[in-house]
């Protein structure tokens, strides 16, 4: 018999067991027999790096109860000095929490429209009101050599402050049936300029600037030079946070190392991991950061990218619509004006030639002339767009409202704008209506020989399967599929 049996609300594994007589236990601890007695239908929520969660009902009222997992944890603090004062966080000691469970979703699952954003604005607005008296946020709280930065903290040093949330983001704020909308998660406040929130407001939620500076009745240079500030320094905090976070290197390749803990520090990220070679990564991020496909890209260095997690968890599928989408995405991308890495994929073959068996070689794509003739297609290729090189059901990603996002940019280049085309549609198995739709929205008409670009990309993953990544199963794939479209071409 465990702690508190008739009291748990559904049935839990051992773990989720012990996680709530821990709980139990810490809340008498804390608060005593009396409010324990009154915890009922306790079941575990979810974990953070820091905080467990759990819902359970206190007397008739629904409640979501925090408990950290340090026991040193001060009360002097400004989140414990703010949600005091707040009527809905009904017991606050020792960084644990029992609060009125607000039923509401976050940001990411609703459609933000017009009459919602007057609401986030005016809960920002109201709570930007409050009289509380806590401490100041500290913008040298990293070393950031940044002259610029500097001139203009100094410039607004004497600005007013208010209670500011100062982490606004979209699983921060909930919104329930009647459209109430309600500010959570307050570990991050202080006193500081309104200018810092109304920029998060702008970034991290998608308001148009100019509804926030109408509303809130703001300076637009004043604006623009807290967009400095508030970058600059998230910039740096993310430095701090995330450059010695560990990465199994040791593991197989996955583009999505998720950290999917609904409320953790890593909360709305996954990091993709770069693979370490002479050819990769040598595309700057930043410099696709504009294009409307490609998610927040919230830290980047040597060896990982961390993105911003995106709230569908569904496998990308081809439909009509996203076959579509994904022509214009393309398009979007191939003929921007921005300043791809040279094409290096001649270097690459060659360099894959001297190091794979060619007895292998002869055997599984064909004979010296087979190869012979396919090195002359890639001398033959026209550079003609700025290109992924590796679309695949792993790297498309649903976003919101069946929007499209775009990841791993790993191995972008220059190149031909239909041998990326090629390698998606061998990658995504598409089907010859979905091909036929895909050109008429992409607006070119399919090359008469197409087919030797469906061999260069093949022929190209074979290698590398061969060599880098020494997948042997898939690199057989790669050439039976090679030696398949040679035979329907009748090329011998």
């Amino acid at each position: 018999m465990y702690w508190k049996e008739n009291k748990i609300y559904m049935t839990p594994n051992n773990n989720r067991v012990k996680e709530i007589n821990l709980m139990y236990e810490t809340l008498l601890t804390t608060f005593g027999q009396e409010v324990v007695d009154e915890i009922t239908h306790a079941r575990f929520d979810f974990k953070e790096l820091e905080y467990t969660y759990f819902i359970a009902k206190y007397k008739e009222i629904w409640v979501q109860i925090r408990i950290p997992k340090s026991k040193f944890f001060s009360t002097l603090g400004n989140e414990y000095i703010v949600v005091k004062n707040f009527k809905d966080y009904l017991f606050v000691k020792d960084g644990i929490i029992i609060k009125k469970w607000f039923p509401g979703v976050n940001l990411f699952q609703v459609k933000i429209d017009n009459n919602l954003i007057q609401s986030i604005l005016n809960c920002i607005k109201n709570f930007h009101s409050l009289d509380i008296k806590i401490k100041k946020f500290n913008w040298n709280k990293f070393n950031i050599n940044d002259r610029k930065y500097h001139e203009l903290l100094h410039k607004y040093k004497d600005d007013n402050l208010v209670l500011s949330h100062n982490n606004i983001q979209k699983h921060n704020i909930l919104v329930n049936k009647y459209g109430f909308v309600k500010l959570v998660d307050f570990e991050d406040v202080c006193l500081n300029s309104p200018y810092y929130d109304f920029v998060l407001i702008y970034l991290n939620i998608g308001i148009d600037k100019k509804v926030i500076i109408d509303f809130f009745e703001l300076d637009e240079q004043k604006f623009d030079d807290y967009l400095y500030l508030v970058n600059v320094y998230g910039e740096a905090k993310y430095k701090k946070t995330y450059s010695n976070l560990t990465i199994n290197k040791n593991k197989e390749y996955e583009p999505l190392n998720v950290y999917k803990n609904k409320m953790s520090p890593n909360n709305n990220k996954f990091i993709v991991h770069k693979k370490q070679n002479q050819f990769d990564n040598r595309l700057e991020i930043d410099k696709i950061s504009s294009f409307y496909f490609v998610p927040t890209c919230i830290y980047e260095d040597g060896s990982k990218v961390i993105w911003r997690w995106l709230n569908n968890k569904e496998n990308f599928v081809l439909t009509t619509r996203s076959v579509k989408i994904l022509a214009k995405i393309m398009r979007t991308y191939h003929d921007s004006e921005i300043k791809f890495p040279e094409f290096i994929l001649d270097k690459k073959v060659i360099w894959h030639l001297n190091n794979v068996n060619n007895q292998d070689l002869f055997l599984e794509i064909g004979n010296q002339k087979i190869i012979n003739e396919i090195i002359s297609w890639i001398k033959n290729i026209k550079i003609d767009a700025n290109c992924h090189n590796n679309l695949n059901v792993q790297n498309i990603l649903w976003g919101d409202n069946q929007s499209i996002f775009i990841i791993d940019w790993s191995v972008a280049y220059r190149s031909s704008r239909f041998l990326d085309i090629a390698l998606m549609f061998e990658n995504l198995n598409i089907l010859p209506n979905q091909e036929e739709l895909f050109w008429k929205v992409y607006g070119k008409q399919k090359p008469n020989e197409f087919y030797k670009y469906r061999v260069i990309v093949l022929f190209t993953h074979y290698l590398y399967n061969k060599t880098l990544n020494t997948d042997y199963e898939k690199a057989k794939y790669f050439a039976s599929r090679v030696r398949q479209i040679l035979d329907e071409e009748k090329i011998k």
